[in-house]
């Protein structure tokens, strides 16, 4: 083999020069093939022979994966075990089993999701669920309690199918500070105290309770019925922590309610021509002449403030106030402000449905309804179950509705005489029911001794109303007035 760089004659099999070194042969990086170093391109496929060879997979230094961060959140922990899920699983048949935890689970995630809630573990039978995360709203404690509210009417329903197991469950919240990530699993996980201290309330509640700690109180205080259960020392936890049993609702109308209700509100400043011109309204109410306010504006310029505020000025007199708020996890609720307004016409204040049935039937008798028709298509509205008592209605959905709601007018619904009605943030009532309220409310109030005041953002101005706007100084704040009622001039 001559090199072509030193003119050296080396012999037959070498692959580089013995005197310079230089390199005899070119090996084509495509087929492997021998070429003479003076050779461009291969003899044999045809590839260049100019292009530099790569280095092997394996000798190329692998691309290190950057770890996500972690988030860092305010997070509101749900943690739900079945309770005797060792001695139920003894008893049934395996494939029984599962299928009775698999009924259990898909209740209690659907209560979890439908209040905002997401579910990020189970484990064996227990369930895990993030309140806050990846979705944050301003209420995540408020949605936590009342899913686990429904968590246990899901459980109370499965218990009723024939040959069912009979399911108890413990739930327990906490809310704090936590770095949401994910793990070496790749599974989302709370890094922080809250989740330890969550699952140690979960075992230390009675069967089918809903405890939540000091925390989480101080966030729903004044919305719900709470039972103090003290400051207990749990496994794990250095700290004693203060406990309470959820019990139901307070019937609280938003946080400014349960605020007005629980503790003393800042004092009110200005808004007196505002207030001056509903009390002008309430007088006329009072002489006999129906009127409808509407007050708009835009999120957090005070709406639901003055309407408080007007309510304890007329506190004295004799009313019925009846109130109903929507919230964004009631907006898949059909007909929520409806069912809610009921709620109060009945004056329900027990979860019993064998008590809630003849209390039911006795307001549509007094109404003139006819029983038959009317207790199963309010019942369904309100979640009540009445087993086979009443056959099921042989009519289309859309009879259904329109029966529906003229029922639910003339049981009370309807603005009646000395009735003050109050509806707040319309835009979430999934136009069509409360809207129609409205509107009709505003037809008969001025003929009626009554006054309705719908509280709603911009958007939902309704077409029934005026556009006779007053300002709140700079902001978008105004109060409109039904045609036809009088203006006080």
């Amino acid at each position: 083999m001559h090199c072509p760089k030193c003119d050296t004659d080396n012999p037959t099999g070498n692959n580089f020069c013995g005197r310079c070194g230089s390199a005899l042969v070119g090996l084509c990086t495509k087929c492997g093939a021998e070429n003479p170093p003076t050779s461009n391109f291969c003899g044999k496929c045809g590839a260049s022979l100019s292009v530099p060879v790569s280095p092997s997979v394996a000798e190329t230094p692998p691309v290190p994966v950057r770890e996500p961060p972690g988030e860092r959140r305010h997070l509101t922990i749900l943690f739900c075990d079945l309770v005797g899920s060792t001695t139920l699983s003894a008893q049934l048949d395996p494939e029984e089993w599962r299928s009775m935890v698999a009924g259990y689970q898909r209740a209690a995630a659907e209560a979890i999701t439908r209040f905002g809630g997401e579910v990020v573990r189970y484990v064996g039978d227990g369930i895990m669920a993030f309140f806050g995360y990846p979705v944050a709203h301003d209420n995540d404690a408020e949605r936590a309690a009342r899913a686990g509210l429904a968590i246990l009417d899901a459980i109370a329903q499965l218990n009723q199918q024939p040959a069912h197991a009979q399911l108890a469950v413990r739930i327990g919240i906490d809310s704090g500070r936590v770095v949401v990530g994910r793990g070496e699993g790749q599974v989302v996980d709370a890094f922080g105290d809250t989740a330890n201290i969550a699952a140690r309330v979960q075992a230390a509640a009675e069967p089918d309770t809903v405890v939540v700690t000091g925390d989480t109180h101080r966030l729903i205080s004044g919305l719900f019925i709470v039972e103090e259960l003290g400051a207990q020392t749990l496994k794990g936890i250095e700290r004693p922590i203060q406990l309470y049993r959820i019990v139901r609702p307070s019937g609280m109308r938003g946080r400014l309610a349960a605020a007005a209700a629980t503790r003393a509100l800042t004092h009110f400043v200005g808004r007196e021509d505002e207030l001056r011109l509903l009390q002008s309204r309430w007088e006329r109410v009072v002489e006999g002449e129906g009127q409808v306010i509407t007050i708009v504006g835009e999120a957090g310029i005070g709406k639901s403030r003055l309407v408080q505020e007007f309510r304890d000025r007329i506190v004295a007199e004799r009313h019925t106030w009846l109130e109903c708020a929507t919230a964004a996890f009631f907006q898949n609720t059909p007909f929520y402000a409806v069912a809610d307004m009921l709620q109060q016409t009945f004056h329900w204040h027990s979860n019993q449905n064998n008590e809630r049935r003849p209390a039911l039937e006795a307001s549509l008798a007094a109404t003139g309804i006819e029983i038959d028709e009317g207790v199963p298509l309010i019942a369904a509205l309100l979640g009540l179950p009445l087993g086979d008592k009443y056959p099921p209605l042989r009519m289309p959905p859309d009879q259904q509705r329109k029966r529906l709601l003229s029922h639910a007018r003339r049981v009370d619904l309807r603005v009646r005489k000395g009735t003050t009605a109050g509806a707040s943030d319309r835009r979430l009532a999934l136009g069509g029911p409360l809207d129609a309220g409205v509107d009709r409310a505003s037809r008969r109030a001025r003929g009626d001794r009554a006054a309705a005041a719908p509280v709603h953002g911009a958007a939902g101005v309704p077409r029934g109303i005026a556009a006779a706007r007053t300002s709140y100084a700079a902001h978008a704040q105004s109060i409109e007035r039904a045609p036809g009622a009088h203006d006080g001039r």
